[in-house]
């Protein structure tokens, strides 16, 4: 196998788990090509672990306390120098033709240093815009003085890179607007899998007087807009009785114990159910057994830019969705496949809501219009893309090197 191309991946976060990085490597290994995964651990996960050409190396136990700043830079930091020295040592051993570093943090690109002396190709991929998340996360606290080093880092990191992949149009703005190249930056949509999230057999277009299922997935911190939600479903039981908002996903634990006292506040324990994370066969099975998406993300400086996945996986298994009206949705999803409310207005989001429940025919038209558009952006067009953007920079660069 030695002949075959590979691939050298680093990233701080788990892996198979980590869903853009598995269908990353899966669209390389299906290509032909080896590829090696340095990531993080869970309890019970061996540190090495083969997926036919794919190998994951496990070197070091991650933490689900990521929404500490001083936390999360002590273990980025610990982790860089892990991954430095386990792709050195695995370079004794195999030629690679790119290395992949997927952020958060930006700085986790410069394992690839020696690499990149020795002529390989790097490759960043930028899930999330570390700058503007960074200014979501330290509004108004001391931490927030940083910023100008973060700028430097982001900066730093796109310029040592030979090519940047980013998640959203938003995204990829911004770092034109920060000076990055164009031709060097690739826009690959965080697309749903196709393999899991696919249209159900069925689904009822009836209209609901009482007890609509909503859910929300995903990660669970302030800026995702679930105390909003929350608030929503306080209006919503008066005109709908039994609503139902069920949350699922990993939470920062300071902003859980704020969601549960809310729901305690306004009464709702039997309406708003704060559940833990779910695999992604069982996310499928529960869009699949619920009526109506809501993605109530606020409008600050990070928000207005991601793009969220979930509000794809929705569109892909048919589940009409209510969204808060951010540039960033706005850039895939009109508004005839999308039902927009007011960022941060619960009034307004019950509102949406008990509209789309109200009239089925809707909901059938929005949900078939947003899988139109959802088309072009989907994942077997995505991952052509990435598969060209790889092999542009390794072949390109053989070329180059000739």
């Amino acid at each position: 196998m030695e002949n075959m191309p590979r691939v050298g991946m680093a990233v701080f976060s788990y892996y198979p788990a980590d869903p853009r990085v598995r269908r990353e490597a899966e669209v390389l290994a299906r290509a032909g090509y080896e590829v090696d995964v340095i990531c993080l651990g869970k309890a019970g996960e061996t540190p090495f672990e083969r997926f036919g050409s794919i190998t994951a190396y496990r070197v070091m136990k991650g933490t689900e306390r990521k929404e500490n700043l001083i936390i999360y830079f002590a273990l980025s930091g610990a982790f860089a120098v892990l991954a430095f020295a386990k792709l050195l040592s695995l370079s004794l051993r195999h030629r690679y033709h790119l290395i992949q570093v997927h952020n958060m943090p930006d700085h986790l690109v410069f394992v690839g240093l020696l690499h990149k002396l020795a002529g390989v190709p790097v490759m960043i991929d930028l899930h999330d815009l570390t700058v503007e998340l960074f200014e979501s996360k330290t509004n108004g606290s001391v931490l927030g003085k940083l910023l100008p080093v973060v700028k430097f880092v982001e900066r730093l990191s796109c310029d040592f890179a030979d090519g940047v992949l980013t998640t959203s149009p938003g995204f990829r703005q911004k770092l034109l607007e920060r000076g990055i190249a164009p031709k060097k930056v690739t826009l690959v949509f965080n697309s749903a899998d196709s393999n899991l999230f696919k249209m159900p057999p069925r689904r009822s277009w009836n209209v609901i007087e009482e007890g609509p299922a909503l859910l929300y997935h995903g990660t669970v911190a302030r800026r995702f807009g679930l105390h909003v939600s929350i608030e929503a479903v306080a209006e919503l039981r008066k005109r709908l009785p039994a609503t139902r908002l069920l949350i699922y996903g990993k939470y920062d634990p300071a902003y859980r114990e704020e969601l549960i006292e809310l729901v305690r506040r306004l009464g709702l324990e039997d309406n708003v159910e704060i559940g833990g994370y779910l695999p992604f066969e069982k996310i499928s099975e529960t869009i699949g057994r619920s009526d109506i998406g809501v993605v109530s993300y606020l409008n600050d400086p990070f928000m207005n830019l991601a793009l969220s996945t979930k509000i794809f996986e929705y569109v892909c298994m048919g589940m009409p969705v209510v969204a808060a009206r951010l540039d960033s949705i706005k850039s895939v999803f009109d508004e005839e496949s999308i039902k927009y409310f007011n960022p941060g207005d619960p009034v307004d989001l019950a509102a949406r809501i008990e509209e789309f429940c109200k009239d089925p025919e809707a909901r059938k038209r929005f949900t078939e219009r947003a899988a139109a558009e959802y088309e072009v952006v989907s994942w077997p067009v995505m991952s052509e893309r990435y598969l060209n953007t790889v092999n542009e920079l390794i072949f390109d660069d053989d070329k180059n090197g000739a």
